[in-house]
């Protein structure tokens, strides 16, 4: 693997990273309820008003987690690509697309997801 192969592959370890990120605060923030972060406000836990302001226009905050999902989403498919194309030729876009569907729905989405919804 070259440099430049390292670096593409640093960063898609980097975008699984925030990908699953992205989607486990989706859900941890949907999942959150509005009477429980007022009783964190009230406590005075730290970053409790900060979570209290953003649910006062839940619709900015999805925006903006889905809007980063879908970017590293697609700076991921798009690294997976050139890497396979570089290892396997041709062939290594059907392996791309294959390998980085699979990883996105467990690792980056489904299981973000299951462990945000259980420790919202």
């Amino acid at each position: 693997m070259s440099g430049i192969e390292t670096v593409y592959l640093v960063i898609f370890i980097v975008c699984l990273l925030l990908s699953a990120f992205f989607s486990g605060a989706e859900t941890a923030f949907t999942a959150l309820q509005r009477i429980r972060v007022e009783h964190l406000v009230s406590t005075k836990v730290p970053g409790a008003a900060r979570i209290a302001r953003m649910m006062r226009h839940p619709e900015k905050l999805l925006s903006a987690i889905l809007t980063g999902n879908n970017l590293v989403n697609t700076a991921a498919a798009v690294l997976a690509t050139v890497l396979a194309v570089s290892l396997w030729g041709e062939q290594g876009i059907l392996i791309a697309t294959i390998g980085v569907t699979i990883i996105l729905l467990v690792f980056c989405e489904t299981t973000p997801k299951i462990i945000a919804a259980h420790n919202a």
